[in-house]
């Protein structure tokens, strides 16, 4: 468990640093074992790996984390990423992203549902609360894909994208 506690500091060690800053460093897990890490990037992407005896961990966060989403899904046309992050280990990948859209719910739900449709995933969850409507899914070998669109009151919708294995 508290090897995972050394993520949020290396994480905030990125925001705060300049362009492609590099920093790197070992630290002790709790239970007499050490690990690694190595960071770069700068305000507005960064990576981070995480390295230790129960292996290695990757986490890219910025505008470089909504590319090459897990399960080849697509970003939406035309988003507008206000926050992402994608991370790998233990042979499985996750990502994380959120984004504003011109368009209406109905819109972006639909671009997903054929993406779920075209990866062999049924729809299994589907729930409509206030402004907010959410679908979800998941393939034989345990990756998950959920959609949640709520309406902006500025106009448009925000969509949390979650993508990735159990």
């Amino acid at each position: 468990m508290k090897k995972m506690l050394i993520l949020p500091a290396v994480l905030l060690m990125v925001s705060c640093g300049g362009n492609d800053e590099v920093a790197s460093g070992t630290f002790d897990d709790g239970e007499g074992n050490e690990g690694s890490y190595s960071l770069s990037g700068d305000d507005e992407n960064a990576e981070v790996t995480i390295k230790s005896g129960d292996g290695e961990v990757k986490f890219t966060t910025g505008n470089k984390a909504s590319e090459d989403l897990p399960m080849g899904v697509k970003l939406y046309p035309g988003a507008d990423v206000q926050t992402s992050i994608k991370g790998m280990g233990d042979g499985k990948s996750g990502a994380m992203v959120v984004f504003k859209s011109d368009d209406g719910q109905e819109k972006v739900l639909d671009f997903y549902k054929d993406q779920m449709k075209s990866l062999g995933i049924d729809i299994r969850t589907e729930i409509k609360t206030g402004d907010m409507k959410m679908i979800g899914g998941e393939q034989k070998d345990g990756q998950v894909f959920n959609v949640s669109v709520t309406k902006d009151p500025d106009g448009g919708v925000v969509t949390n994208l979650l993508i990735g294995g159990k």
